[in-house]
């Protein structure tokens, strides 16, 4: 049986109506906004009350959108996207007309792209494919002279190197941010030059866990001392 449910952010006051098949404790619903609150302010401070319940799914869904309207879901205190009942898509909901736009005009963009010849298509993608393509300065390790690469795909295949690692290694705030790889360090155009390096390999550290152990509460890994 289905049933009504009302997630609470105990922090800002707002909140979200859904409808749910089985009352798992850990869910709190599906919502994108109430995701990205989730996210923001921690699942601890969210709580989920059943509001009706023992419906069929067709029920749920007249009642899901009663709540909704009822609660005011739909308003800045609320999380809820559309009038409910349903899932899925919501871009049906947006007003093109509001926005300046008679469509989402996808129809006009395929019959443009159509009318291009194989030729004009084949040399649009290559435009586009240099108007995103990165500069990337490599390095080998302890040695301050930079190699530039414009296309690090094909120089990581040529190297034996996962492309994703290299990115990552040359993401600032990472934690692979300026280590090494084969002998190789990387960092983006416009990055600030790499430190020298230094092997911590061997050098123990303290990630605070050492005497503690955890287990799973809500959903969470929680550590206690041992």
């Amino acid at each position: 049986m289905y049933s009504i449910y009302k997630t609470v952010n105990k922090i800002t006051g707002k909140f979200y109506i859904g409808k749910q098949y089985k009352n798992l404790k850990y869910y709190l619903g599906s919502g994108n906004l109430l995701k990205k609150a989730i996210d923001k302010h921690g699942k601890e401070n969210f709580t989920k009350t059943i509001i009706e319940d023992s419906l069929t799914a067709e029920q749920a869904a007249i009642r899901e959108q009663y709540w909704i309207k009822e609660t005011g879901a739909l308003s800045n205190q609320g999380y809820n996207m559309n009038a409910g009942g349903i899932g899925g898509d919501n871009s049906r909901y947006i007003d093109y007309e509001k926005r300046g736009n008679k469509t989402d005009n996808f129809a006009g963009r395929q019959r443009w792209w159509s009318s291009l010849s194989k030729k004009e298509q084949k040399e649009l993608f290559r435009r586009q494919g240099m108007t995103r393509s990165k500069v990337w300065y490599i390095s080998k390790v302890n040695s301050k002279k930079e190699i530039k690469v414009t296309n690090l795909h094909e120089w990581c295949k040529k190297h034996n190197i996962r492309t994703e690692l290299a990115s990552t290694m040359a993401t600032i705030g990472n934690r692979l941010y300026a280590k090494q790889t084969r002998g190789y360090r990387f960092r983006r155009e416009g990055d600030p030059k790499l430190p020298p390096y230094e092997n911590r390999r061997h050098i123990a550290t303290d990630n605070g866990c050492k005497g503690k152990t955890w287990r799973l509460e809500a959903g969470r890994r929680v550590w206690y001392s041992k």
